[in-house]
Order: structure tokens, then sequence, then C-alpha cells
């Protein structure tokens, strides 16, 4: 989408360029002026958000209190996250959410039936040594009617942090 917004942009600026000959030189420099703020923009831009990803391993993180809440159109996953990193701070958490239809509480979930799962992600900012909570919002989609217990699991599957520097 923003491609196309680019080239409509950039076609009427052409278009007027032909059509008013009197604005050509002023057109070119200003062109000029952009092609130059947009070379400096992307040799200064923050690193990719590649780099900021399990900067922080799983063991330098511990979670508190996980909780799972269905509501009719989506399913809130909160706790509290605790940081031992000395160096990041962390931004996101992103989480595999499954949900079970179990015959009963005590059954390993090899005998339960799977029927949601989603991913979903929690931002935040917790510096090195502290503890924040964090909510996650997720949409099971054509969720059957629970016939057994209901039981979830979640996973994290990604941690992503930002220097403490830089903040």
């Amino acid at each position: 989408m923003v491609a196309v917004e680019i080239f409509i942009v950039l076609s009427l600026y052409i278009y007027v360029l032909f059509r008013m000959p009197e604005l050509r030189i002023a057109g070119s420099i200003v062109a000029l002026v952009l092609i130059g703020g947009l070379a400096f923009y992307m040799v200064t831009v923050p690193p990719t958000p590649e780099v900021e990803l399990n900067r922080i391993t799983l063991d330098e993180v511990a979670f508190e209190g996980v909780d799972l809440v269905l509501n009719p159109r989506n399913a809130t996953l909160s706790g509290r996250v605790i940081n031992s990193s000395a160096d990041y701070t962390l931004t996101q958490v992103n989480f595999d959410v499954k949900l079970y239809d179990c015959p009963s509480e005590a059954a390993p979930l090899s005998d339960c039936f799977t029927i949601g799962e989603d991913e979903g992600y929690a931002r935040l900012s917790t510096p090195p040594g502290q503890l924040r909570s964090f909510t996650a919002t997720l949409l099971f989609v054509n969720m059957p009617d629970i016939e057994g217990v209901l039981r979830w699991e979640y996973a994290v599957n990604a941690l992503r942090a930002l220097e403490t520097t830089n903040r």
C-alpha cells in the first residue's frame, strides 16, 4: 500500500513539473533535498528489529501469575514478568497459546483435543532487575463448545529487548 501511495505522489510531482516549467528548478531542488534526507535517514536508522530479538534468553526471564481469561470475542493472557538481564530492557514477549478440551482435569494433554491455537504478544518496558505486568490479547477463531474440562498452556517463542543505554 505504501508503494502505491509513493507512486501516486511521485506521478503527481512529475506531472506538475512538466505542466509548469517555471517550477522545474525549484522542484528539482526540493527533490534533491528529499533524496538527501532519505539517504541520511537510511544511514542513521536504528538497528533492524531482528537484532532486537532474543538478546535476552528465557533463563533470564521469569513469569508469575500467568492467567488466561476467555471472553466472548477474544482471550486475554496476563501476568507478571521479571527481567533478570543485566544489560537489556525487555520490550516485547511473544507467546504461543493452546487450548485443550480434556475429559478430566487429571488427563494428560495427549488425551485431550486441541480446540484453539493462537500467537500473541505483549509490549512492555521492563528494565534490568525489575518486574512489570503484561497483557496479551488472543483470538481463537472457530472454537467449538467445550464438552469436558478446559485446559491451556503457553510457550514463549521470542523475546525482544533494547540496550538499556538506548532508552
